[in-house]
């Protein structure tokens, strides 16, 4: 049975969420297939997660999609030059492995070949790069990279290197094969980010990531996106609710952010129908269920409050 889901990413089969085939075929239209490199900068719980994972399924038909996430690298993978290439191409390898499409597409020579750079005395991140481009030009179908949590690796010299090379195959693409599109997601526009190369030394230098496209598109949802997920659970428990009221009284309380969207209907769902007054799930799902939703959300301790003042006090 499906629920709503605060924690973590959500999925089509599992949880309740507003449907995201729009969205999604806007991205690929205007940004993929047009080659674009772009950024995707949201606040904390906001869904980008949930986003980049179903983007890449979306995408899978038409390009091969590397899909990583920086958090799953440690401090200690950043550390220098050496190590980062070391880290990047076990990750490439370990993702590739998973997929067994992507094993059968990707040339196996180009792969090895990258693989072989673990061996060579000189380890640098333009040698990984030179490699990469290789499986690029080799690969049938066009490779996409997307990166989340991009910003959780920003503050070292080796994050800047990375970045200054996907620039600089960016602009050479004509004459050097590279990535079609690469995605970056993270709560900072890093190109913006004033990065400081190591402890102690007072001068900053800007992000090299100039190259970005504009991301435009609105990630909270409107009334009726939420309307359409309300209906999807009427069905399964005939509440009796009034699917667009509630929906347009959920948008006024949250102004769309996806995480108090999910948040307050969970509570709706799951805690408000055993509270005193309230009967069933009927009752629930009505004006005075969802004010007692709202007041149990503004009572919780939750980390998206304090990230949301941590991240205003960087302003």
């Amino acid at each position: 049975m499906k629920y709503f889901n605060t924690e973590g990413s959500c999925k089509p089969k599992e949880h309740y969420m507003v449907n995201l085939d729009d969205r999604l075929g806007y991205i690929k239209k205007m940004l993929v297939d047009r080659k674009k490199y772009f950024v995707i900068n949201r606040g904390r719980q906001y869904g980008k997660t949930t986003m980049l994972r179903a983007l890449a399924e979306y995408l899978k038909d038409d390009y091969i999609v590397l899909s990583m996430d920086f958090q799953m690298m440690s401090t200690a993978n950043f550390a220098d030059e050496q190590t980062f290439a070391m880290s990047f191409i076990g990750y490439v390898e370990e993702l590739v492995s998973s997929e067994k499409e992507s094993m059968e597409i990707i040339h196996a020579e180009a792969l090895q070949a990258l693989n072989s750079l673990k061996n060579q005395e000189e380890k640098t991140i333009k040698n990984m790069f030179q490699y990469i481009s290789n499986i690029c030009r080799k690969s049938p179908k066009p490779i996409v990279l997307l990166i989340d949590e991009v910003d959780s690796a920003s503050n070292n010299q080796v994050f800047i290197d990375f970045l200054a090379q996907l620039r600089g195959y960016y602009l050479d693409r004509e004459n050097r094969s590279t990535f079609h599109s690469v995605i970056l997601a993270g709560v900072y526009d890093i190109k913006n980010l004033k990065l400081k190369i190591r402890p102690g030394v007072e001068h900053q230098y800007n992000s090299p990531w100039n190259i970005a496209a504009k991301f435009t598109i609105d990630m909270s949802f409107s009334s009726v996106q939420i309307a359409a997920m309300l209906e999807e659970y009427e069905k399964d428990h005939q509440t009796g609710m009034d699917v667009a009221k509630i929906a347009e009284e959920i948008y006024r309380y949250t102004s769309g952010y996806p995480y108090l969207v999910s948040a307050l209907c969970k509570y709706l769902d799951e805690e408000i129908p055993d509270r005193e007054g309230f009967g069933h799930s009927g009752d629930a799902w009505t004006k005075r269920g969802l004010d007692e939703a709202v007041s149990l959300l503004l009572k919780e301790n939750t980390p998206l409050f304090d990230s949301m003042v941590k991240q205003l006090d960087q302003y």
